[in-house]
């Protein structure tokens, strides 16, 4: 049993370079799974009393933020299945950006009573419940009214973890009561948590939908890992195989990561698809030599996707400016506002509003982020140098 356990293992693809796809080694985070784990913990059954409601109100809401890339889905993901396996009902709702007002009500409550028991789903239907007609103005009390009646029936056949998925694409009017009905019911010892999952503009805009929000809530950052979790990342799976990673290769290996999570996975996944089948298998300098071709194209791919997005978005020139006003600190600290300034005094006749903004969306795209002590970093050193180059090519070109 234990060989065809083991045979099986060695068959399947370790690295997973996809959105949202759990990796079999998973690295860092360990703080910030923790903090899951407990929110699920406090809503645990065990903890329910005989009025159905907790002795103390659950974990704040959580809010988890960071740049494309760089695990936030993937973790999302791994507090559903923890949730699960805890017999904890989830609710997962996907954004409704596109979505006229009456079908994203509509969403939003058919996320709310999906694999929910006759017996409950026709107590929901007695309630008559509000649904806006597109085209019509949207009654946001009878609307909130809605979703509270629905998710309170939830919470009274036991707790409930409500998650959020790219929740800054979600329309201002149901952001709005979403939150301020999960609150008040966690406040009043319903057994519920919340997870809020976004890239980091999210802040911004729940601080407009409701300035004091993030105050009452837990705010959860992850950017790039440790040098030590990169390299745990790439090597690990290989060892579980009993198959040798070399130490230089080792080294080649993560200097193409940036210690950028997808790019982990993307490096590692190269590398084994590059093994041979038979025969004994080894991760040397050769075999890192042999791939090094198809993955700098997939970085290339990946590379080009990204300067489209930003060029589109007329970004480019802003982005080359604060990341070389980040890197001339040398590692001093670096903050939004310092950006800002920079590229104010770098573009004649830019407001500050638009210097905001164009910064916010840098560290949407995952261009910028915040390190350590809130300092801003270049989110992905190569992708820098990929500018850099595409403007030499461009003075080039222009006879510059």
């Amino acid at each position: 049993m234990v060989m065809v356990a083991l045979s099986a293992k060695r068959r399947k693809k370790p690295f997973t370079p996809g959105t949202g796809h759990r990796p079999e080694h998973v690295v860092g985070r360990k703080r910030e799974f923790a903090l899951l784990e407990e929110a699920l913990q406090g809503i645990d059954r065990c903890k329910i009393q005989e009025d159905g409601l907790l002795e103390r109100p659950s974990v704040a809401p959580l809010v988890l933020t960071g740049p494309r890339g760089v695990g936030k889905t993937m973790m999302l993901g791994w507090m559903q299945e923890q949730a699960q396996e805890m017999g904890i009902p989830v609710v997962r709702l996907a954004h409704v950006k596109d979505m006229g007002k009456g079908n994203a009500l509509r969403s939003l409550l058919n996320a709310m009573v999906r694999d929910v028991d006759e017996a409950l789903l026709k107590s929901l239907l007695s309630l008559n419940l509000y649904l806006a007609d597109d085209g019509l103005g949207l009654d946001l009390k009878k609307a909130a009214r809605s979703y509270e009646q629905v998710l309170l029936a939830r919470l009274r056949q036991g707790p409930v973890a409500l998650l959020m998925d790219e929740a800054h694409h979600y329309q201002d009017e149901y952001m709005e009561f979403i939150l301020r009905v999960g609150e008040q019911l966690i406040d009043e010892r319903h057994p519920l948590v919340m997870l809020v999952v976004g890239t980091p503009d999210l802040l911004s805009y729940l601080h407009k939908i409701d300035a004091g929000f993030l105050e009452r809530s837990k705010v959860i950052h992850i950017n790039s890992l440790t040098t030590a979790e990169s390299k745990s990342g790439l090597s690990k799976p290989f060892a579980d195989r009993g198959i040798e990673v070399e130490p230089q290769a080792l080294e080649m290996m993560w200097g193409m990561t940036d210690n950028y999570p997808y790019f982990v996975q993307l490096v590692g996944a190269e590398i084994w698809k590059s093994l041979p089948q038979e025969g004994k298998r080894q991760v040397d300098v050769a075999l890192f030599d042999q791939a090094q071709e198809e993955l700098s194209g997939d970085l290339r791919d990946f590379f080009s996707l990204l300067y489209d997005e930003m060029s589109a978005k007329g970004l480019t020139a802003y982005a080359l400016q604060a990341a070389e006003a980040i890197t001339r600190q040398q590692g001093a600290a670096v903050g939004v506002k310092d950006i800002e300034i920079v590229l104010q005094q770098e573009n004649s006749g830019l407001s500050a509003a638009d210097a905001r903004s164009i910064v916010e969306r840098l560290r949407w795209l995952g261009f910028i982020w915040r390190g350590e002590e809130d300092r801003l970093e270049v989110g992905i050193p190569s992708f820098f140098t990929y500018l850099q180059a595409k403007k030499q090519q461009a003075e080039t070109d222009n006879g510059g």
